[in-house]
């Protein structure tokens, strides 16, 4: 997860949806909605998922509700349903109809999902930077900044939990990335370069690394 800014300017499409209090399913937002909010999404995070950041195709992506719009609590209500045209309760997530991590995880009831959790635990991107809960290691793995107060280390622990971060898959295509910038790093190192040549160099690389799937793991793990 990295930091997110989102946009001022809303899509037009949500004061309609709104004030129709429709229901979000296929056909509401419709094909044009929704060209509109991705246009939206896009421009806040690029073409990466806001939480795994891993790059997203339009046979792999789907608009994710952070306060989940179905979720329902003890009582049986959907506390969150009068945010589901809300455009600050939007992102971009990766899975279309599944997901083994991320928002379909997330939201997923029973033991294929995560279990209870509180919404308020998870860490929202376009809020707070997520570079200050989370760290990674050079295997890919995610996991909670040591010099949290404990508080605050729980949320980033549950914010890894909910969205399943650590999936073996994720891990794998993490460290494939950091395996890959470290060997550049290495091989700018053997070059021995004058010093503002090298700082240069980095600079350079670092630039690449952030427009790349996984940036903040790389960032994070190696530089």
């Amino acid at each position: 997860m990295k930091k997110l800014n989102r946009p001022q300017s809303k899509p037009t499409c949500l004061n309609k949806l709104h004030q129709e209090n429709k229901k979000w399913d296929l056909n509401s937002p419709n094909k044009h909605d929704r060209v509109e909010i991705w246009a939206k999404l896009e421009e806040m995070q690029g073409n990466f998922c806001c939480y795994c950041e891993s790059a997203l195709s339009e046979s792999n992506r789907h608009i994710e509700h952070f306060f989940p719009k179905g979720r329902r609590d003890e009582n049986g209500d959907r506390p969150y349903e009068n945010m589901t045209y809300e455009w600050s309760n939007l992102f971009g997530s990766c899975g279309k109809k599944s997901g083994v991590s991320c928002g379909h995880f997330k939201d997923k009831e029973g033991n294929a999902g995560p279990g209870d959790y509180n919404v308020f635990d998870l860490i929202k991107p376009d809020i707070e930077d997520p570079s200050e809960f989370l760290k990674f290691s050079q295997a890919g793995s995610i996991f909670a900044n040591p010099n949290l107060h404990e508080d605050i280390s729980k949320r980033a622990k549950e914010t890894i939990r909910v969205l399943n971060l650590n999936h073996p898959a994720l891990i794998a295509a993490r460290q494939r990335l950091i395996e890959i910038f470290r060997t550049e790093i290495d091989d700018l190192i053997e070059l021995n370069l004058p010093e503002p040549d090298f700082k240069q160099a980095i600079s350079e690389l670092r630039h690449r690394v952030v427009r790349c799937e996984f940036s903040s793991a790389v960032i994070s793990s190696i530089f």
